[in-house]
């Protein structure tokens, strides 16, 4: 049976979430980046141990990552944002 969390914890999560997020997105990330954005998100879902927290940062990651190609699309296309 899956757990629901309290508002209070949910409004903390999505905190969480959104600082990872602001941190990562709509930037060009390296190798180390990027593999720092995976050990922090580790950490928030060690954090709350949801369903919900995998799900979200999840999206999170995925939405970081489709920023990452579009820069490097943009670079190997000689524009630069």
């Amino acid at each position: 049976m899956s757990r629901i969390m309290s508002y209070m914890l949910a409004w903390q999560m999505f905190g969480d979430v959104w600082k990872l997020y602001k941190k990562y997105a709509v930037r060009k990330l390296n190798e180390d980046e990027l593999e720092q954005l995976m050990y922090e998100a580790s950490k928030i879902h060690e954090k709350f141990k949801y369903p919900f927290t995998k799900e979200l940062l999840i999206a999170v990651i995925g939405e970081i990552e489709r920023s990452v190609k579009h820069f490097e699309r943009n670079k190997n296309n000689g524009k630069s944002e």
